[in-house]
Parts: structure tokens; C-alpha cells; sequence
């Protein structure tokens, strides 16, 4: 797939998930907590999550659409949530978000802490619906592995960790561990979710997306680690240059831009490796991975 057909195919789906979104909150009875919900959700976005869904789907030759299309947004809530929570002021207090306030200035931080906990349970309500017409036994593995991606074992344990870190004095170790909990273990799920999908899942090759799904994270949020100290807020859409202000631990920060353009290079690489052990053709994955890789904003 060329660059241009990697842009319309990405386009095209971030318009089919924002169409998905929209709908989904149009229906909706109207209420300031839906507003401060459709706020956030629909404010913009690169979908990576619902793209990686997407990829994943279309590879695995998922025939039915609205299966991938309940899993993307159920992921879209749930990364919603996270942001919402993790710009409130006792998280990373951001004021910006996707270049307008974040939804605690716009709607008030009480507000925005419940907007991030009802669309936490929206995602699971939308997950465990009839609607979500699969196998029952494949039903529970998806909800146990979306709700295992963002707790005690995953992103809100990932967010703790990054709370009591810092420069000066924690490891690389802790910053692996950290990226992998707070931002791989949602992009995971993302790969593993729609996978289970397929026609003949298995232990060997689930373990496989998984470990894509590891490396695509790492990837993801060294990027935006580099981005933070190159790219300016105007360009990002959310506060340019505060791991450095805030003393926070990257790997920009901790071992300085040149190391972390190879560690990138490095993850890139072993990424691309584990795609070729997988048995299937994962063409569409392996174009949108490299979408990601090269992104600015």
C-alpha cells in the first residue's frame, strides 16, 4: 500500500468511527454530563486504537463489520475516559486537549470526572448488549480483556506509576514499565480484541498480537516523547514541552533525543520482525504501523 492509499484508507476510517461515535451520542437523551461526554469524545483525534481494530479486522478477513465496529467503539470510550482523567489537574493538568480546553475547563473538574466514569462503563455496557451478537465465550474473553488493559494490571496502574516517577530519580526499568501499562496495554487490547474475532483463534498466534500490539505501543508513545521536546502546541493540540518543565521521565528527557531516535528504530525493527512470525498476512497492520511510526502530531 502506497503513502496515499495508507492517508485515504486512514481517512476513510476515522470517518467511519467518528460517524459511529456521533450516532451513537445523538441518541442519547440530552443532559450536561452527555455534553461533557460527546465533548471529549468527539473533539478530534487520530483513532489510532479503532484504526489498529480496523487493521486487525480487516486482515483477519472479519466479515461482519458492526463486530469490529462495537469493538472500536468501545475503545474510543475508554480512551476518551483516559484522556479526560489524565488531563484533570491532580493527574498531568493539561488545560488543552486536541487544541481546545480540556473537559474540566470547559465543564468544570467535577464534571469531567464523572464524564470519564460514565464513559468507562458505557464501553462495557456496549460490549456485554445483545446487540454484540458473538459467541458468549469469545463475548467474556473481549470483556476481560479490555477490563484487565485498563486497570490494576494496566493503564490506570501505568498512570500511577507515571504520578510518583521523575527524572532525577526513577529508572528506565520503571519507565518501560510505566509506557507499557499506561499507553500499551489499551493498544494491545486494540489488537487482540478484534483478533479473537477470527475464525480459528489460537494460543500461539493470540500471544503474537499481543506482542505486535506491545511493540506498536512502545513505538506510539516514544513518538509522542520525541514530539513533546520537537513539535510545538500548536501542532500537537495539547501542551508542547512539559515532560521537561514537569521533570517528568521519558526517554528524551532521561537519555536525550539521538538515543531515542535508535530505541525507536530498535522497537520498529523487532516490531516488523514479530509481523513476519505471524502466520497470516497482516499487510494492512504492517501500513498502518508504519503510518504511526512516521506521524507529527
Amino acid at each position: 500500500m502506497t503513502d496515499v492509499l495508507i492517508d485515504v484508507w486512514v481517512k476513510s476510517h476515522q470517518k467511519r468511527i467518528h460517524n459511529i461515535l456521533q450516532e451513537y451520542f445523538d441518541r442519547q437523551e440530552e443532559s450536561l454530563l452527555k455534553n461533557a461526554c460527546e465533548y471529549s469524545l468527539l473533539n478530534g483525534g487520530k483513532r489510532i486504537r479503532s484504526l489498529l481494530v480496523y487493521a486487525v479486522g480487516e486482515d483477519e478477513l472479519i466479515e461482519n463489520k458492526f463486530h469490529l465496529d462495537q469493538i472500536a467503539l468501545s475503545i474510543e470510550l475508554i480512551h476518551a475516559y483516559s484522556l479526560i482523567h489524565d488531563d484533570l489537574p491532580a493527574m498531568d493538568d493539561d488545560p488543552l486537549r486536541r487544541g481546545k480546553p480540556s473537559c474540566h475547563i470547559k465543564f468544570t473538574e467535577g464534571q469531567a470526572i464523572l464524564a470519564g466514569d460514565a464513559l468507562q462503563s458505557l464501553a462495557f455496557e456496549i460490549l456485554s448488549s445483545r446487540d454484540f451478537d458473538i459467541n458468549d465465550s469469545i463475548k467474556i474473553k473481549i470483556i476481560n480483556t479490555l477490563s484487565r488493559a485498563i486497570g490494576l494490571f494496566g493503564m490506570a496502574q501505568g498512570q500511577s506509576l507515571d504520578l510518583i516517577s521523575n527524572n532525577n530519580h526513577s529508572s528506565i526499568d520503571l519507565l518501560e514499565n510505566l509506557q507499557e501499562l499506561k499507553t500499551g496495554a489499551l493498544i494491545k487490547a486494540s489488537c487482540l480484541m478484534p483478533y479473537l474475532l477470527s475464525a480459528n483463534p489460537n494460543k500461539s498466534d493470540e500471544t503474537c498480537m499481543i506482542n505486535i500490539g506491545g511493540y506498536i505501543g512502545k513505538i506510539f508513545q516514544i513518538t509522542d516523547d520525541i514530539l513533546d521536546v520537537s513539535s510545538d502546541t500548536g501542532t500537537l493540540g495539547k501542551t508542547a514541552g512539559k515532560d521537561v518543565k514537569n521533570n517528568k521521565m521519558t526517554y528524551v528527557t532521561r537519555l536525550g533525543m539521538d538515543k531515542a531516535l535508535k530505541i525507536k528504530a530498535s522497537f520498529f525493527d523487532d516490531l516488523n520482525k514479530e509481523i513476519a512470525i505471524f502466520p497470516k498476512n497482516l499487510n494492512t497492520l504492517q501500513n498502518l504501523v508504519a503510518y504511526i511510526y512516521s506521524r507529527k502530531n
